[in-house]
């Protein structure tokens, strides 16, 4: 709950500090527009994209995208429980299930894809 509270002002923090940017962004545009200058077209971009960023943040500090994402995450917990199989050295290793371990088995390590062509790169499956 803690946690949960944490996120949810640093949400309302985060929408005061953008809003307000956001507020003088705008109002600077609108200035300029009814001074007769020419605002470029570009500034259409942050224009459109700040308001999608501020109501996501606004859906995190007043709305209910918290619960959705608590909920989302119940749901991959329970449901996708092989996702969370720690490295087998882990004391608590052995609290999943086989199943759970195959989920993921065929996934190589960081180290197998990218970048093999370099001499530090490996080369086999290994483990």
């Amino acid at each position: 709950e803690v946690q949960l509270a944490i996120n949810v002002a640093k949400a309302r923090d985060s929408l005061m500090w953008f809003g307000g940017l956001y507020t003088m962004f705008l109002t600077g545009i609108t200035i300029a527009k009814l001074k007769g200058k020419d605002v470029p077209h570009l500034v259409a971009a942050p224009v459109v994209l700040g308001a999608f960023g501020l109501a996501q943040v606004y859906d995190m500090a007043y709305g209910s995208k918290l619960i959705r994402v608590v909920k989302e995450a119940e749901h991959i917990m329970y449901h996708e429980r092989g996702r969370f199989v720690p490295p087998k050295q882990a004391i608590f290793c052995d609290k999943y299930t086989d199943e759970e371990r195959a989920v993921y088995a065929d996934t190589g390590a960081v180290g197998m894809y990218w970048p093999r062509f370099l001499p530090f790169g490996r080369s086999g499956k290994g483990e």
